[in-house]
Parts: C-alpha cells; structure tokens; sequence
C-alpha cells in the first residue's frame, strides 16, 4: 500500500465536472442532473473522459433496438449507456445482449420495470443467463419469504448480483444475506432497500457470515459521523464497499473536503445527501485503486461491479424521485 497517498479533492472535483459537461452536452436529452452526474462519476471515478459522442451514438443504438414500447426510460437509458462504456462493453452486441437478458429475465418471473433493465446490465457477467436468471429468482423468493413487504421489484438486481456467485447453494446466500441485514439493522440502520444491498454488499464480499464486516462499516460510520457527515441509507452500500477498501485505515480529510468542493458546485445543490453518496463512491474508488497488486487480484472486479450496483440503485431513486416530482 503506497502510504504516501493523499486523496485530492480538488483534482477529484474538477475531472467530475469535465464529464458532466460533457454527458450535458452530448446530445443526449431529458436526462436529469442527478443522473448525469452519476454518469460522470463511473468515469471520473476511473480517472477518464467520457467519449460525448460515442456516448450519443449508444443512446441512439439502444433506442432503436429497443422501439417504442418499452419500460425503459430515457434516464435509466443513459444510465446503462454510461455503465456499459465505463467497463469498456459499449456496442451494438452488448446493447442487443443486455436486451437479451431483459427478456430471459421477465420469462423467469421478473417484472417489466427499469429495475429489470439494470439486472439485465448485471447479468452480462453470466456465461450461462437463462440459468442465472432462475436462479436469481429463486433467491429473489427466498428473499421475499424473509421480508415479505420490503422486497419489491428493484431488489431483482440485488438477487441477479447474488446469482453470479459460483455459490449454487441459494439458501445459503439468502442466509448469509439475511445475517448481514439483521446484524446490521441491530446497529441501528433503517429496514428498507437500501439496508438490503449492504448486506448483499456483505455477501458479495466475504461469501459467509463474516462479523469483521459488520465492525469494520460500524466503525467507518462513527467515522464518518465525527467529520460531521450524517449516514443516510442512500450512502449505505457506499459505506460498505469503503469499509472493505480502507481495510482498517482511517478516511482522511480528503472525503469530507470532496463533499464540500462538490456542494459549491453548479447544479450540485438539490441535497447533501445525493452529494455525499457521490463523494464516499468516488472517494472509495480512488482508494481501491491504491491498493497493491496481490490485494486487487480477484477483488478489484467485485469492487468495481458492487460501485455500478450502487450506481444502478441510486440511478433508480434518482429516476422515480424525478418522475414523482413531474406528477406533483
């Protein structure tokens, strides 16, 4: 570990702002800020510039192949254009693949909503999707069989993340799942969706009921409370993914100073709380990239993975706080 590094906010703040004037101006229409901003962050976040034009063409391409008749709006679009293109799978096959896997998805039981499209993004890592996408329904079940009234629709991604793992047992990924959600809630975190993606975080992680987990984001989150930053469940798979990163270390003024930078900056001022979830993501991928060659073997594709699950839930609140706020 390069002890040596300082993260810089400033240099941080001003490659997310570059991104997201280029998503703005990309040609790309009706997208809120909110999203843009989580588009540019994917890229920001890998210390690169979003290509604006091949940005236009994928959002064109995937417009096409999917017509009129479809649950997928123009924001949630972008979304995965973005996340395709950040992890290098931007073209007309992956677009035609993710649409693919949209369909496997809604013919193993799934709904037809947005939530589908990001579980269908999710299921690219699949060799075999048809097989996947059953065997995230049924974790998808026995998620609902523990939290009847919680468990919704959005929460296919949750299980098609789940899905991927070699671990073919489901119940026991419902039940490390369902540790983790339980001992995290006993910590004083709220029961709702976004407690839910934690403690798949904790899953995805560690593959077995791991307490080290649970005190590693209690501590992150006293942490974060001393520097003055208030936890909100938009920032909780954040949080998790951060705690597994800094391993033990202390988060240094760095995250706090990126939360100020970014709330001075134009069109980032609709909440503290959607900023600070977009500073800990891309505090914490700029520290994962820190770590040594032994410790990225075999991590750095679940912590990368885990980022754009987060990206994808945060993309969906932002989606639906949007549309009710156009209905009001």
């Amino acid at each position: 570990m390069d002890s040596t590094f300082a993260f810089d906010s400033e240099q941080a703040t001003k490659l997310l702002m570059k991104n997201y004037d280029l998503v703005k101006t990309s040609g790309v229409s009706f997208i809120d800020k909110r999203i843009r901003f989580l588009i540019a962050r994917l890229f920001a976040g890998n210390d690169e510039i979003v290509n604006s034009e091949k940005f236009y063409v994928i959002n064109k391409e995937m417009k096409q192949q999917l017509g009129f008749f479809t649950a997928l709006n123009s924001n949630v679009r972008a979304s995965l254009v973005g996340l395709l293109m950040a992890f290098d799978n931007a073209s007309t096959e992956s677009v035609r693949q993710v649409i693919s896997n949209y369909n496997t998805l809604v013919e193993a039981g799934f709904k037809r909503t947005e939530y589908t499209y990001f579980a269908a993004y999710l299921l690219l890592e699949s060799e075999n999707p048809t097989k996947t996408a059953k065997k995230a329904k049924v974790i998808h079940q026995l998620f609902k069989k523990d939290h009847p009234f919680l468990t919704k629709s959005e929460d296919v991604a949750t299980a098609v993340f789940l899905a991927n793992l070699p671990e073919e047992n489901t119940a026991k990924l419902a039940d490390v799942t369902e540790y983790y959600f339980q001992e995290f809630a006993a910590k004083g975190f709220r029961k709702n969706d976004s407690l839910q993606f934690l403690a798949t975080t904790g899953t995805l992680l560690y593959g077995e009921k791991d307490s080290k987990f649970i005190r590693r984001v209690d501590n992150v989150v006293e942490e974060l409370r001393q520097k003055g930053v208030k936890v909100k469940p938009l920032h909780y798979s954040s949080i998790g993914i951060l705690a597994f990163v800094m391993d033990g270390r202390k988060i240094d003024s760095g995250l706090v100073n990126l939360i100020d930078e970014l709330q001075k900056q134009p069109g980032l001022r609709f909440g503290r709380e959607f900023v600070t979830a977009l500073a800990i993501s891309l505090y914490t991928e700029k520290q994962s990239g820190q770590m040594s060659k032994e410790q990225l073997e075999g991590l750095m594709v679940n912590v990368h993975i885990l980022i754009a699950m987060e990206q994808a839930a945060a993309v969906s609140a932002a989606a639906a706080a949007s549309a009710a706020a156009a209905s009001s």
